[in-house]
């Protein structure tokens, strides 16, 4: 008794139709980072472009086919507001843990307990800051109705309750930056901030749509 797999078979038609849909994919998140890297460039809507660029991600991340300008366009429109806060508790935050590490090298870590406990205390700080940043920005295009205080709330919780996949989604979006220093100069132009946030929002979504699913 014979049998009959029954095979897909490709098409001339379909390998174009596929082709042309991944390079549109792969087109987009150049578009995108380099939209980002142009309006980024007057540092103060650097927050509303990475506002913008994550809510393509994000919506691409979660299965959505977004048009591309309508969406990143309509992320900075919605979330400037958040993405400025943001960014300015960043930026204090994180000018606060540069002056602590510039005061390092006039301290003596082996004789004095208060400095061992003060670098200890700015790499916690450091580490919190980066860890939160991964969940506050996706939560903030996920979640629209959250209030900043709701945002940073709620990413604390994540990275208290899921710390070692939060490390694990930091070192992996860091690595597009490491491997860009080895690139040419244009290669960050091109593609990098968009691979680091793309990969946030794959590894933030994986948390946030579990607990989104307890509620």
């Amino acid at each position: 008794m014979s049998r009959r797999a029954s095979t897909k078979q490709s098409t001339p038609s379909s390998e174009r139709a596929e082709l042309a849909e991944q390079a549109e994919k792969w087109g987009a998140l150049i578009l995108a980072n380099i939209l980002w890297a142009i309006l980024s460039i007057p540092l103060i809507t650097m927050p509303a472009a990475t506002a913008g660029l994550f809510n393509y991600m994000s919506a691409r991340v979660r299965g959505l086919q977004p048009d591309f300008f309508r969406v990143f366009f309509e992320g900075m429109r919605l979330y400037w507001r958040k993405a400025t806060v943001i960014g300015l508790i960043d930026a204090l935050v994180g000018g606060l843990v540069i002056l602590n590490v510039s005061i390092f090298p006039y301290m003596d870590f082996r004789a004095d307990p208060i400095a061992f406990l003060s670098r200890s205390v700015t790499i916690f700080a450091a580490l919190a800051l980066l860890l939160i940043n991964l969940y506050a920005w996706s939560l903030m295009v996920i979640l629209p109705a959250l209030t900043i205080r709701q945002i940073l709330v709620n990413a604390a919780m994540f990275v208290f309750t899921h710390p070692l996949w939060s490390i694990v989604v930091l070192i992996a979006a860091v690595l597009p930056v490491v491997i860009s220093l080895f690139l040419p100069r244009g290669m960050f132009v091109i593609a990098t901030a968009s691979a680091c946030v793309l990969i946030v929002c794959m590894g933030t979504w994986r948390v946030i749509r579990q607990h989104l699913t307890l509620r």
